[in-house]
């Protein structure tokens, strides 16, 4: 079971569990506090008080609890994990102009792939594989020869290629090796987008964000390099799910790295929907080979955050009345993994914890209860993985990998 799935809340089950006897030393009504953040955890610095993106009318405002055990022998890794994106590919977009003359593609390795798809979509703007016209260094290619397959939009959607109407690809053969490449289309309507993807290309560019996610407000730290060669400069813009976009400026690093901060506008977070980055870049070398790469993250609209207090609210099993700061009333929902020590003195996972409630603007508390009666595990307790999420858009407010420890 991954813990980064938990389980969805159902509305409608309310569980009340039968606890064994309280851990020796831990007291009911005892005082705790979070324990300080980890730097990859997710912690709102500034909530945002006023917002008309957020439709709480139809939340269900009925308290929910559950819980149940874990296996004790299963590993689990409550830290993000970024996706690291790799390209051996970029992007040109020509004119009709630019391609009825001739566009350079600059190459690294044999086999690459080139798709041409109209801008838009339009039909009328679709190429065959005849209408294009291959130079190298001035002289004239044979179709025949340097093509060595060809794909209109028909076949390529019925590999499950997703592409606009009017796509065409070609696979390159492999006298066609390292170089520059003119490739032109006379007959070309409109403007095109031009993806050049190199599948035996040791230049591969890397992006990766140094989270999965942040609050809106926070700044992210991206870092990408170039495997196989220098990066010559590297450029990049980040972009909202609603369309809106700005710069993303790489310092070079002394390792040969380019690590940029991105603090994205709090006015566009939240909603469905990922950011993304796009970087783009140019290899040293006379060929001067481009690549980009996209990777995609989430921005959270942070109107609610753990405050740091913890109370134990009983005398029976392990029952944590948590402290939240509440900018927008709407229902909340708190999870978190209990771990025990087991009888080799170390921690392992015991149980896991949901619950919801309704919270006005304010401070308000949500209880996570567990039945630890089943449990061959005992004190020292510690909880891992403690998420806050809105269920108005279901975004993740707060989480901390290492949260409490318990006696």
């Amino acid at each position: 079971m991954s813990i980064a799935q938990h389980r969805s809340l159902s509305l409608a089950a309310l569980v009340t569990f039968a606890a064994g006897a309280f851990p020796a030393g831990a007291q009911a009504g005892e005082s705790l506090h979070l324990l300080a953040r980890a730097p990859h955890d997710l912690v709102a610095t500034q909530l945002v008080g006023r917002t008309a993106r957020l439709d709480t009318s139809n939340l269900d405002r009925a308290p929910v609890a559950l819980s149940w055990p874990l296996d004790a022998a299963q590993a689990l890794d409550a830290a993000p994990r970024a996706h690291v994106a790799e390209s051996r590919e970029y992007w040109i977009d020509a004119s009709e102009a630019e391609l009825q003359r001739g566009i350079r593609l600059a190459l690294s390795a044999p086999g690459a792939l080139v798709r041409l798809s109209p801008h838009g979509g339009d039909a009328r703007a679709a190429i065959a594989a005849s209408d294009v016209q291959l130079r190298v260094d001035g002289h004239h290619l044979d179709n025949a020869t340097a093509i060595r397959s060809a794909g209109d939009v028909d076949a390529l959607r019925a590999a499950g290629m997703d592409v606009p109407q009017g796509s065409l690809v070609l696979r390159l053969a492999d006298v066609v090796g390292a170089g520059n490449l003119d490739l032109a289309v006379p007959t070309a309507r409109g403007s095109y987008l031009v993806h050049v993807f190199e599948p035996d290309s040791a230049l591969v560019l890397a992006i990766a964000a140094d989270r999965d996610g942040i609050a809106g407000g926070d700044t992210l730290r991206i870092r990408a390099n170039l495997g196989g060669a220098a990066l010559d400069r590297l450029g990049g813009l980040v972009s909202a799910p609603d369309g809106t976009s700005q710069p993303v400026d790489f310092v070079r690093q002394k390792d040969g790295s380019y690590l940029a901060g991105v603090t994205p506008d709090v006015a566009h977070a939240g909603g469905p929907g990922l950011w993304e980055v796009h970087a783009f870049g140019v290899a040293s070398g006379p060929l001067a080979i481009p690549r980009d790469a996209k990777t995609a993250f989430a921005v959270s609209l942070p109107v609610a955050r753990l405050d740091g207090s913890v109370t134990r609210v009983d005398a029976s099993g392990i029952a944590l009345s948590v402290g939240i700061e509440v900018a927008v009333a709407s229902r909340y929902g708190v999870s978190g993994v209990l771990y025990g020590t087991g009888a080799d003195g170390a921690l392992h996972p015991a149980a896991l914890a949901q619950s919801a409630a309704w919270l006005d603007a304010g401070r308000g508390r949500v209880e996570l209860r567990y039945d630890t009666t089943a449990i061959a595990l005992g004190a020292p307790w510690e909880l891992r993985d403690l998420r806050l999420v809105n269920q108005a858009d279901m975004s993740l407010q707060e989480r901390r990998e290492r949260a409490l420890a318990l006696r």
